[in-house]
């Protein structure tokens, strides 16, 4: 019971009037003198008894109606729903935000507290499910009423690693309330509403009307960050100096100007070099380290921010591998003169950092039984035999990557004849445009060979004089046309390697390719599609990343950053182990032999604290009028004057007093009477 003036109760005090005036106006018997005592009429003991307990009674009434009149005055109300006939049930559903900005300051700890005590609230008589969420979420309590329990599981939630995603957690909390009947359905949502939780793309999701959103905001009115959100990184090296850029992105999340951020670089556990920095509010800095020597084999690397009030989001986790070349096999025509892989031998063998070491040979000095040794063989507009096309078939079945130029020296039925059975595609005749040229067309920029020409386009400046028609194979893809819709980069899989056709020739003597400087990075591209490992610096938090399997197929042992050992043995088809990135660190792989790293960042636009718009995000998502969180939560419950005035216990109360005040006068009218006629 709640009071709604419970200053009234200081009338308590009135309840003495009674006793005091009982004790004062106690009756008092006469002394009369008798000569004698035998004139004096006896009376029964039990009579003076039963006159006391009249007394008694008299006193227990009045004490009462006093008591029942101050209370009266003090307006009591129940504040359980049950009180209430005509709101009925009432059911919870009360969401817990375990993302990872909930470690920022004390908003967990609040969190965990607040849920405690909308749980005490219910006093065991509402149904309520317990969720936490993140970038997914979690049913903790399915609709119970044990109190005891649900305090258990709410004091026990821990805070995750993953960002934030609103409309999958409301989505899962709506589901939920279809397991109870409730005339009163409330979805209670404790969260910091950071603006980057919420996907525009599903923005339409509204709440059914019958739920009523109760959105409890524990984030600061100031909040600051700072953190590195991107690495750009070459993950494979084949050099003791890495020379290209190890390229970071430094954001200031905060309201004002940082001008002391200091970024250390670290490289296995040793401190590099150190940098200060100056960003403005809202505003992103870039920098830059280079030219620094790496061990053999894995090197772990972190990019640390000193100085932040954030202390979770701190760290940059990223791998860079130093490993041997491959080997590259180029298969030429004997000519005399100048070789016709003069431009490629050039583009795959000059610079630093070179994936491959490459071999140029004659078809007919190549060994068919040697193509096991090389990653990738490019097969330079040369004429093969039926043994060496067989080889080239079992090399790419096994993984290899093969390139085929298809120029002067090839011809269309030969090719066909030798090649067509793993080939993109089937050759027809030359055209020789005559002076005219067309250019690159229709290219598919997202695929890797092209990805590092998506932003500059300049690829269509190339200029091809010749090439040969072609008919993709059914299984074929193609990356590129002309601009005459011919099939210019055709790509085929078979087994577990690849094949790419280019239907013109590598030199320049059916176009003007390796005159431009389009020529080397599209080159390069290739191979290293074809024939690097995918590798990566880093993962983010909640990304599969995969590890590899050993040199006889076995699956490494994996341990999280926490140290624990992963004992989910999900596998691909080649055996390598599919590992779920759930918290940032390294995941370091046991193989039977040597160590490995596999690096883990959490969702960096988590790491951006700007809130939500409340009012909006309410009225989109419950669908009706703009209303701010407070009046939202406010218009979730009755207010305690609604309560009161429905309720309505002081009438009762005054009715309660008055008849006692009734039934106290009429017996102490029959009491008095008594007393006259004795």
């Amino acid at each position: 019971m709640s009071f709604l003036n419970p200053l009234f109760l200081l009338g308590l005090a009135a309840i003495a009037a009674p006793l005091i005036v009982h004790l004062v106006r106690r009756t008092r018997a006469r002394k009369v003198e008798f000569p004698s005592l035998m004139f004096v009429r006896q009376v029964p003991q039990k009579t003076i008894r039963k006159r006391t307990m009249q007394n008694l009674l008299l006193l227990l009434l009045r004490t009462l109606a006093f008591l029942l009149l101050v209370l009266a005055f003090t307006r009591p109300y129940f504040s359980s729903d049950k009180s209430d006939p005509a709101r009925g049930e009432r059911a919870n559903v009360i969401l817990l935000d375990t993302s990872f900005s909930m470690r920022y300051g004390k908003r967990f700890e609040q969190m965990k507290a607040r849920a405690k005590t909308l749980i005490d609230e219910s006093r065991g008589n509402e149904p309520t499910a317990l969720l936490s969420f993140g970038g997914g979420y979690e049913v903790l309590s399915r609709f119970s009423k044990d109190t005891t329990k649900l305090r258990a599981l709410a004091d026990n939630v821990q805070p995750g690693w993953s960002g934030t995603d609103y409309t999958q957690a409301l989505r899962g909390a709506a589901e939920l309330f279809k397991e109870v009947k409730a005339n009163n359905k409330r979805l209670i949502v404790l969260s910091d509403f950071q603006a980057a939780g919420v996907n525009q793309a599903e923005a339409r999701f509204q709440l059914d009307p019958a739920i009523k959103f109760v959105p409890i905001d524990l984030s600061e009115p100031e909040s600051s960050n700072v953190a590195v959100t991107d690495l750009a990184a070459q993950p494979l090296i084949y050099q003791q100096k890495y020379s290209d850029k190890l390229t970071a992105r430094v954001t200031n999340f905060s309201d004002g100007a940082n001008d002391s951020v200091r970024v250390v670089f670290n490289l296995n556990d040793r401190v590099v070099e150190k940098r200060e920095l100056k960003i403005a509010a809202r505003d992103v800095a870039t920098v830059e380290f280079t030219d620094f020597n790496l061990n053999e084999g894995i090197n772990r690397g972190t990019l640390q921010i000193e100085g932040d009030a954030f202390a979770a989001d701190n760290t940059f986790y990223f791998t860079l591998q130093r490993t041997e070349q491959l080997k590259a096999l180029t298969i030429e025509t004997a000519s005399r003169g100048r070789s016709e892989s003069f431009y490629l031998r050039n583009a795959l063998t000059t610079g630093e950092n070179l994936p491959f070491d490459l071999a140029v040979k004659t078809a007919g000095a190549t060994n068919p039984n040697e193509l096991a040794n090389y990653k990738v063989v490019l097969l330079n507009d040369a004429a093969v035999s039926n043994a060496l096309a067989e080889a080239l078939k079992k090399f790419v079945e096994n993984g290899g990557g093969l390139v085929i130029a298809a120029g002067p020296h090839t011809e269309a039925s030969a090719f066909n004849a030798t090649l067509g059975a793993f080939a993109p595609a089937q050759l027809e005749n030359v055209n020789n445009l005559r002076g005219e040229y067309v250019t690159l067309a229709d290219i598919k920029t997202e695929h890797p060979v092209f990805e590092v020409f998506r932003q500059s386009g300049r690829l269509a400046s190339s200029r091809v004089f010749s090439y040969h028609r072609a008919v993709p194979v059914t299984a074929a893809t193609t990356l590129a046309r002309f601009e005459d819709g011919a099939p210019a980069l055709i790509e085929r899989t078979l087994g577990t390697g690849k094949v790419l056709l280019f239907t013109s020739t590598f030199d320049a003597s059916w176009n003007d390719l390796p005159l431009s400087p389009l020529y080397l990075p599209l080159v390069r591209q290739m191979t290293r599609y074809l024939g690097e490992r995918e590798e990566r610096a880093w993962h983010t938090v909640g990304e599969a990343f995969a590890a590899p399997a050993a040199a006889n197929r076995e699956p490494p042992a994996v341990d999280s950053p926490n140290g624990e050992r992963l004992t989910e043995r999900n596998l691909t088809a080649t055996g390598d182990l599919i590992v779920n990135g759930r918290e940032p660190g390294y995941y370091r792989l046991r193989y039977p032999d040597t160590t490995s790293f596999t690096a883990v960042n959490l969702d960096r636009r988590e790491s951006d604290l700007t809130k939500l718009d409340l009012t909006e995000f309410t009225a989109r998502l419950t669908g009706g009028e703009t209303k701010d969180a407070a009046t939202a939560a406010a218009e979730s419950k009755l207010s305690k004057e609604e309560l009161e005035s429905q309720q309505r216990v002081w009438w009762m109360l005054l009715i309660a007093a008055l008849l006692l005040f009734v039934a106290e006068a009429f017996i102490a009218r029959r009491i008095k009477m008594a007393k006259l006629i004795g």
